[in-house]
């Protein structure tokens, strides 16, 4: 099960960051939207691919899963802040509510 949460969740966080940090059309409004610069948002991106890179080290080395899960999950319960605030409403919430539960599911495995 723990592999298959960690596929998912770098997955995940693989498109997103990539996404973000190629400033993808659609990322750039978003970053916008919530008050970020593009640079920010690149920067954001950049820490989700290294999360994702940290998923990985996971599958080797317990701590590191753990770790790198964790920033994750503060990761997103920013991004659930920052939509919440930017007026997004609980609809807006939806991806990073569930990346934080995908994250909680990996986490519970990985322990």
């Amino acid at each position: 099960m723990m592999v298959t949460f960690a596929v998912l969740t770098m997955g995940a966080f693989g498109v997103s960051g990539t996404a973000k940090v190629t400033s993808v059309p659609d990322t750039r409004s978003t970053a916008v939207r919530l008050g970020f610069s593009p640079g920010e948002f690149r920067a954001i991106g950049a820490l989700e691919l290294l999360g994702v890179l940290g998923v990985l080290a996971g599958l080797f080395v317990t701590g590191i899963g753990v770790a790198s899960a964790i920033v994750l999950l503060l990761l997103m319960t920013g991004a659930t802040a920052m939509h919440l605030l930017s007026g997004d409403g609980l609809l807006g919430t939806i991806l990073p509510v569930l990346a934080a539960a995908l994250l909680s599911a990996y986490l519970i495995t990985l322990t």
